[in-house]
């Protein structure tokens, strides 16, 4: 099996790069395992927001079809990629996908699972599932049905049309278009942002948004999640040197 990640840490920002350039950065199951992994280790030490890019070119055309049997085998892939989604948006840090070139089938998958897309003009996004003459993980459809509007779902998934990052932008699916060849560093520009906020109210405010999205959020306690982020010494930490920068202190 072909594929790995690479990683590097600067001041809390964590970047986990796809590494399989010779196919395009296809996720085999090897990469995706490592993805997952990668990410689960993001939760220890000082990591305050996470970019994800793919190396050379692209960010990745997709499941890696040498890892594919035709069989129902295939399940294993699916399951693959369901870990590595999970384990995105269960991450308490901010993940940022930087998206050039492609970004095919379970990579979109990924991609969507990150807290942004930054996209260079020149990217693309597609699900070629009815290409390939199956029906995609109805695990995956029911999450994407959340990030995209119906059209822009029946557009990609059941035509199977591509979505250029210009029109994915005014869907709502990526945050930012950037020149080409600068999606990473925009990603990295804006992680090291996201880095100096209070890693507890970013901790928090993720998972809240996680929960509404699955339409499972119980008001009663986040309330008093917010109350007790209201009172931390943190946030009067917080305020104190907001209002000294202002003259106010």
């Amino acid at each position: 099996m072909s594929g790995r990640v690479a990683t590097t840490a600067h001041e809390g920002v964590l970047e986990i790069t796809f590494e399989n350039v010779r196919r395009r950065n296809a996720l085999s199951l090897s990469l995706l395992s490592a993805l997952s992994r990668a990410i689960d280790d993001a939760r220890a030490g000082d990591v305050r927001a996470v970019v994800l890019p793919g190396a050379g070119d692209g960010f990745s055309a997709g499941a890696d079809l040498a890892d594919l049997t035709g069989t129902i085998a295939d399940r294993a892939m699916d399951d693959a990629i369901q870990g590595a989604a999970v384990s995105i948006r269960d991450c308490p840090v901010p993940v940022i996908a930087a998206v050039e070139g492609p970004c095919i089938g379970g990579a979109l998958e990924v991609a969507l699972s990150c807290d942004a897309i930054v996209a260079a003009e020149g990217a693309y996004f597609a699900l070629p599932a009815t290409h390939l003459g199956l029906l995609y993980d109805p695990r995956a459809v029911a999450r994407l049905r959340l990030r995209l509007s119906p059209a822009a779902l029946r557009w990609v998934l059941l035509l199977g049309e591509r979505i250029d990052a210009g029109s994915g932008a005014a869907m709502g699916l990526v945050a930012r278009v950037v020149p080409e060849g600068t999606a990473g560093a925009e990603a990295r520009a804006l992680a090291e942002r996201v880095s100096a906020r209070s890693p507890h109210a970013v901790a928090a405010t993720k998972k809240l948004l996680n929960e509404l999205e699955g339409d499972c959020a119980r008001l009663d306690e986040w309330d008093r999640v917010r109350l007790d982020i209201l009172g931390s010494t943190e946030r009067r930490e917080r305020v104190e040197e907001a209002k000294a920068r202002l003259g106010l202190a």
